[in-house]
């Protein structure tokens, strides 16, 4: 099983990767997942926002499938700080190489302190080609609303087959990646401008804003690497569930790392089940 945060876009993690295997049946998919910080391409705010996220993917095996899932904050506001609704098609293009197609429209709770609150849809297209040593990927999320960005990902992963634990019934799973994310940057805007009108969190891909600054129109952008990412997906798995956690360490890019370019660090907890 394939675990990213992409937020979801998730950045969301991508559980949709665990329905991929099933594309030749109909399926349905649930998920629970924990994680320490909200996780955006790598980035993250100066406060630690803890989650907890909900979801569910039906997918028939023509490879078409909606899904939708919602984020609650356990530091801030009472209610759901994000919800999604998603539609796609996965598609074979030959026997190693696949293909998939999404729109995702977010929902947010007034004054959230994430940082993609200034997109709320994104349409994305992904390739993964099964190299058999490893698997490589390049997906493009084109996100719009307030403002309009592109990200770019490339990434490398190895799926390595630990052995069984308990019974030939299951099996320890571990799939390490890299992940080279290349974005654009007018979403900062927007957010810099929202967290000076609130008076929120500080993020530290910002220098620190002059009082009563605004900056409301961008007219120009830049597209540059936003982050290089490695993950450490550690799963146990059985026939129609998984328990997994996860290590993310990213360390962003030049034009958006603070003064330190400390890396961060991202740890998830994830439970997935299918029903076929």
């Amino acid at each position: 099983m394939k675990f990213l945060i992409r937020v979801i876009a998730f950045s969301l993690l991508s559980i949709n990767g665990f329905a991929q295997d099933s594309t030749r049946t109909s399926s349905f998919t649930v998920a629970a997942i924990y994680g320490n910080t909200a996780n955006y391409y790598g980035q993250s705010t100066a406060e630690k926002l803890p989650y907890v996220l909900s979801y569910g993917a039906y997918r028939l095996k023509s490879g078409l499938y909606i899904s939708a899932s919602a984020l609650k904050l356990l530091n801030f506001g009472g209610g759901f700080s994000s919800v999604d609704l998603s539609g796609g098609y996965g598609f074979d293009l030959s026997e190693n190489l696949r293909g998939n197609l999404s729109y995702t429209r977010s929902f947010y709770e007034k004054n959230s302190p994430l940082l993609q609150t200034a997109n709320e849809n994104t349409a994305s297209g992904a390739l993964n080609y099964d190299l058999s040593v490893f698997e490589t990927g390049l997906s493009a999320d084109y996100a719009f609303g307030n403002q309009n960005d592109v990200f770019v990902t490339f990434s490398n992963s190895k799926l390595i087959d630990l052995g069984s634990l308990f019974s030939d019934k299951d099996y320890i799973s571990l799939e390490p990646s890299i992940d080279i994310i290349g974005g654009s940057n007018r979403y900062y805007e927007t957010y810099t401008v929202e967290k000076n009108r609130k008076q929120g969190l500080l993020d530290p891909l910002f220098p620190k804003p002059k009082p009563q600054t605004e900056t409301t129109t961008v007219e120009t952008t830049g597209f540059d690497i936003m982050s290089y990412s490695f993950s450490l997906p550690l799963a146990y798995n059985r026939a129609n569930y998984s328990l997994e956690a996860s290590y993310q360490a990213s360390l962003l890019g030049e034009k958006f790392a603070e003064n330190t370019n400390k890396p961060r660090s991202f740890f998830n907890l994830s439970f997935y089940y299918q029903f076929k």
